[in-house]
Formats: C-alpha cells, sequence, structure tokens
C-alpha cells in the first residue's frame, strides 16, 4: 500500500497537486463533500412530486407514513392522502414507493426548502433533525417554483432549491470554474480537488484558491501522467486493501459513485450545462442564459479588480473574495450582474468563508460592529470577521456596503 503511495509521488515530485492527493487518500475524510449519493432525480421529476402534493392538499399539512411498509404494509387513518399520493407519483414517474418517498426523496426536499416535515405535534423540524416526522407541507420556495411562469425563472428558482440542498457548494464550484483559463471541469478535477473546497486535513481547510491551483496543475500535465495518477489512486482506493470498518478503507466506487451524484445535482443548475461528449462541465453559455455572449466570464475579473481598488487592499494568502448575497438569488439576467458587483464583495479568511459556505451561504444580511463585520441568517446566526484578521476592507467604504446590501435584499425580498 505503501508503495502505490510512492508510486503516485514519483509521477512528478515537484507538483503540490500530487502531494495533495496522496495526503487526501490517506484521511479518513478523503471523499471531502458528501450530500446525496442515492437519490437520481431530474427537476421534472420534483416538479411532479410538487404539483401531486399541491393537488392533493394545497399548502396544508400531509399526515405520511411514520413506518416501514415490510413491519406495518397497511395504512392507517389519516394516511389515505399520502397513499393516493405515492400511487399518483408513480404512475407519472414510472416509481415511487410509500418508503422510498419518505425516506429519501423528502428527505433532500427538506433540505432543498421544498417542503417542511413535522412530528407528531405539528411542530416543524430541521432538515437535518432525528425523530419522527409525521406531516409534511410545502414552503413558500415550492409554491413559486410551481408558479413560475418561464423556463428561465424555474431554473433559477430550481437552481436555488439545489444550492440549500448542496449547502452552497454550486456556488463555489462556478467559482471555481470561473477562475480557470477554460471555464469547465472534468469529473476527475470535481472528484479529486473540487469535492475537497473548504474540506480541513491535518488542521488546515483547504480554499478555493489552493483548489483551483492544483486544477491547474493537474490540467498542465499531459495525457499519460494524469491517466497514470487515476489509475494508481484506483489501485490505491480498494476496500480489499484494508481492513477494520468503513472508516478505515478506501472505496473507489463508492468516491466517484458519490461524484457523479454530485455531478447530476450540478448539471440541473441554470449556470451550468454537461457535455457528455467531451465529458466536461462547462459554464452556460446561451440565449437563455445569465452567462449569453460570456457577459460575466469578463464581468467578474472586472469586478473583481474593482473590489481591491475601492478597498487598497492586496491579495492576501487565505483570503478569499467572496459575495454576500450569492449568485443564484438572482432570478433574472439582469439581477446577476447586480449582484456581481464589488459592493457585494468582501475579502474573508477561508475560516469564515468556510463558516459561510458550510450554512448554506445563508449569512446574507451584512452590518458592522465598530471595525467588524457581522454576516446573518434569517434565522439571526452570525458569523463575525474581525477586521484585518477576518476580513481585509476600507473602513470608509462601510456605509457603501450596507447601503448596496440592502438594495439587494429588497430585490429578493
Amino acid at each position: 500500500m505503501t508503495q502505490i503511495l510512492q508510486d503516485i509521488l514519483k509521477i512528478d515530485e515537484s507538483k503540490e497537486c500530487i502531494k495533495f492527493l496522496v495526503k487526501r487518500v490517506q484521511s479518513e475524510n478523503y471523499r471531502g463533500v458528501q450530500i446525496s449519493q442515492h437519490n437520481r432525480y431530474e427537476q421534472k421529476e420534483i416538479l411532479i412530486i410538487l404539483q401531486e402534493i399541491y393537488n392533493l392538499c394545497g399548502e396544508n399539512y400531509l399526515q405520511i407514513r411514520t413506518t416501514d411498509l415490510s413491519k406495518r404494509p397497511q395504512n392507517i387513518n389519516g394516511e389515505e392522502i399520502y397513499a393516493k399520493l405515492t400511487h399518483n407519483i408513480a404512475s407519472k414517474i414510472g416509481r415511487c414507493t410509500q418508503d422510498s418517498l419518505r425516506k429519501n426523496i423528502f428527505v433532500d426536499m427538506h433540505r432543498m426548502g421544498l417542503i417542511n416535515r413535522f412530528n407528531a405535534k405539528k411542530k416543524a423540524l430541521s432538515p437535518f433533525e432525528n425523530g419522527m416526522k409525521k406531516y409534511i407541507a410545502l414552503t413558500p420556495l415550492a409554491i413559486e417554483l410551481l408558479s413560475a411562469k418561464d423556463i428561465f425563472t424555474r431554473n433559477i428558482l430550481y437552481t436555488r432549491a439545489l444550492e440549500s440542498l448542496m449547502n452552497g457548494f454550486g456556488e463555489e464550484i462556478l467559482q471555481i470554474a470561473l477562475e480557470l483559463n477554460n471555464p469547465y471541469l472534468t469529473i476527475y478535477e470535481l472528484l479529486f480537488f473540487g469535492t475537497f473546497v473548504y474540506q480541513t486535513l491535518d488542521s488546515h481547510i483547504y480554499t478555493r484558491e489552493e483548489i483551483i491551483e492544483f486544477i491547474k496543475e493537474f490540467r498542465a500535465l499531459s495525457k499519460f501522467p494524469q491517466k497514470l495518477v487515476m489509475e494508481k489512486i484506483k489501485a490505491y482506493c480498494n476496500p480489499s486493501n484494508f481492513s477494520g470498518d468503513k472508516t478505515h478503507k478506501r472505496d473507489f466506487h463508492n468516491w466517484i459513485n458519490e461524484t457523479q451524484q454530485i455531478l447530476t445535482l450540478l448539471a440541473q443548475m441554470a449556470y451550468f450545462e454537461w457535455n457528455r461528449k467531451e465529458q466536461r462541465l462547462y459554464i452556460r453559455v446561451g440565449r437563455e442564459s445569465v452567462y449569453a455572449n460570456n457577459v460575466k466570464l469578463k464581468r467578474s475579473l472586472v469586478q473583481k479588480q474593482h473590489y481591491f481598488t475601492q478597498h487598497n487592499v492586496v491579495k492576501t494568502k487565505g483570503f478569499e473574495l467572496h459575495h454576500v448575497v450569492p449568485l443564484c438569488f438572482a432570478k433574472t439576467r439582469n439581477e446577476f450582474l447586480i449582484l456581481d458587483d464589488w459592493q457585494n464583495l468582501v475579502y474573508i479568511d477561508a475560516y469564515s468563508h468556510a463558516q459561510i459556505t458550510q450554512n448554506n451561504n445563508a449569512n446574507v444580511r451584512l452590518s458592522f460592529d465598530e471595525n467588524d463585520a457581522i454576516f446573518t441568517d434569517f434565522n439571526d446566526n452570525s458569523v463575525c470577521c474581525k477586521n484585518n484578521t477576518n476580513i481585509k476592507y476600507d473602513l470608509s467604504k462601510q456605509e457603501i456596503m450596507f447601503d448596496y446590501n440592502q438594495k439587494l435584499l429588497g430585490i429578493n425580498s
């Protein structure tokens, strides 16, 4: 086993991306970002499920099954509508059981912000809360999605739902792709590097900037060394090479399967498209896109430079530019360009950025406590960035930043 790792390093001992991979595959957290490994669905299927729920109960509570069919084959009082719901969904998409809907799809739909789940007393539960779920109800986002009058609006709203499910990961991948000379990612670039953005290894948080450099370096390798790295990593990550439980094993099949699922979700977002022939995830460009005529690609660099100029800030290792209100909040092309403005950017450290990312990029309200910047979500969870420690900005620009943030939140209120 050690020999395989040494062989990987010898492919090119000067490359930091290869050294990183050798460290990564030895970590228990080698798979990095984990989102939704087993579920496979597309927007049209989610829309069918939402519509069928709405047809049967509108925005009211829907009582769902609480026990597996194998333990209790019959439905009890109150579950009749749920049984009808699963029958209707199965007839339209060709698959759906009472168990799979509540145990798999509803879990993701809750994390997407499309439904809420409740206990027997109709107390709302968080998406990750354990315990019995007895009721569900559609959220305002679900109603808005069902009411969307055009494809563009529907795609943007669905993108927002996916961002919630993915804890802001789509936004990070978008930012990574925009920084690359050619704005695309292959599945192996996503597998090896993209899925480790803001993950921790040996007490070090890997920033977006570091991940971008790894991808650039890996991409610069010729085809033979790239292929050799892939083959050696695959050979190392064979469960039969390891003893002990799952935490001690490395499983390439499960790792790439999860990455393929992430790729499936990314490809459904408004700003990405998967080119099957080239096996690349591209930033979408076209008439129906916020990236029409490559405007965004040019604009991004301009606004990035504006921030450094306006705040008189120099690039600092461990700090990154962050959109306070995420790009995925845009409902129109014009709103997208308004969000991608230097006044909506902050230069924060990797630790603070990771905190915000792990909270689904929901800390969109900007305020100030003397010189420190406070980023708060709508449940009053805050991330405090101390000036010159966690954030670098011009103090005289506080009012401009605050006012712009208020205007942006007004757009999306």
